[in-house]
């Protein structure tokens, strides 16, 4: 029987964060940025993160690296035409 990633171990590369959470190492670095965000610990020269971190992260409300919040302008009611179709 295969163990899933992480089971037995109570911290993980980025590397392995990133496959137990289905994302890109690059998005586990921008979320390790903010230690509220997800808590990272550096041991001699790698970053390790708690699986603990990991399991609250994924409990909570967090940003999304890839999505950017704008003010866009209201779109009109109707097209200036007249023409009904999007």
């Amino acid at each position: 029987m295969m163990r899933s990633m992480g089971q037995d171990k109570i911290a993980v590369s980025i590397r392995e964060a990133a496959a137990m959470l289905s994302i890109s190492p690059r998005q586990i670095q921008y979320y390790i940025r903010d230690p509220k965000v997800l808590p990272s610990r550096k041991i001699g020269r790698r970053t390790v993160i708690p699986v603990r971190a990991l399991r609250n992260f994924m409990r909570s409300d967090h940003p999304s690296p890839s999505v950017k919040v704008i003010d866009a302008p209201a779109p009109p009611d109707a097209p200036e035409d007249g023409d009904d179709r999007r």
